[in-house]
């Protein structure tokens, strides 16, 4: 009788045991998912396009990316600093530690680095080593904006050397 009970009583302890691990990794409930955002947390959606001050005011550039470190920390923003509507413009990267969240007295977020707009225009250009959707799609706003642009001038000169000819016709007759 002792040589059937060990065999079954092992048995049973590994089943019990195995049960009780499978339960402990599957979800115990709700309260292991977030269902609002919590305060003091922003969407990266909202974050980047965000505009960029210095300490003294200046608009100088706005958030184009922020990268994280193998530990899900934020640990570096990139600011788009110079140019116009995304074109001309620098990708600059700074320690996220170094931007100050505040907010102005209309409660809207305001985010300023300690540099200058020299400092920053001057600073090396940020190469990432992948490309986001956003990154992607100013390349591509970028590149059909200057393919507009020679589309334009081509069709002045073409419309140019058409009156050209049209009015050396007239003076001819």
């Amino acid at each position: 009788m002792k040589m059937i009970v060990l065999p079954v009583l092992a048995t049973a302890l590994i089943v019990a045991s195995a049960a009780g691990f499978a339960q402990t990794t599957a979800p115990r409930s709700d309260a292991e998912f977030v269902t609002v955002q919590p305060a003091g947390q922003w969407s990266a959606g909202q974050f980047i396009g965000s505009p960029v001050t210095n300490a003294a005011g200046e608009n100088i550039g706005d958030i184009n990316d922020v990268l994280f470190d193998k530990t899900g920390r934020v640990s570096t923003a990139v600011i788009g600093v110079g140019g116009f509507l995304g074109i001309g413009e620098k990708s600059v990267a700074v320690p996220f530690g170094a931007l100050t969240f505040t907010a102005d007295s209309a409660g809207k977020r305001v985010v300023t680095v300690p540099l200058s707009k020299e400092r920053l225009q001057a600073a090396p250009a940020f190469q990432p080593t992948e490309k986001t959707v956003y990154m992607r799609a100013k390349e591509q706003a970028g590149e059909l904006s200057q393919q507009a642009l020679d589309k334009a001038a081509e069709l002045r000169d073409k419309a140019a050397k058409k009156i050209e000819e049209m009015t050396g016709d007239k003076s001819k007759n």
